[in-house]
């Protein structure tokens, strides 16, 4: 009986390690997340900007063609990499939660299995 117990009592403590493990993980997605939207906002704002330079609505005559060129191109690249990185994060938050509700459902079994044969 103490032997089972310790058992339970070990498991347990490597099933909280393993949760904390998951949420820090999380969080720390979450906070990649966060700051690739921002990022992404910017490269919008940026992009919206050198359009209107393109298309020759704003008043600066400064930069030439190619060159602004080049900064476009150099910009649609920058946001293809911030949403393939941000598909990786997403895909990395749906494991967790799969995991998480993966180690819900063990946990349910071994209650389950834990009732006696009488009251199952």
């Amino acid at each position: 009986l103490r032997r089972r117990r310790k058992l339970e009592k070990e498991t347990k403590q490597l099933i909280k390690q393993a949760e904390l493990k998951r949420l820090h993980k999380a969080q720390a997605v979450q906070r990649q997340l966060e700051e690739l939207e921002e990022r992404q906002r910017a490269l919008e704002i940026f992009g919206v900007k050198l359009e209107r330079e393109l298309r020759g609505e704003s008043d600066s005559g400064t930069k030439d063609e190619t060159q602004m060129l080049h900064e476009w191109f150099e910009l649609v690249l920058e946001k293809n990499k911030l949403m393939r990185y941000e598909s990786e994060l997403l895909i990395i938050a749906q494991e967790l939660e799969l995991e998480d509700h993966q180690s819900r459902l063990e946990q349910k079994l071994r209650e389950k299995m834990a009732i006696d044969g009488k009251s199952k």
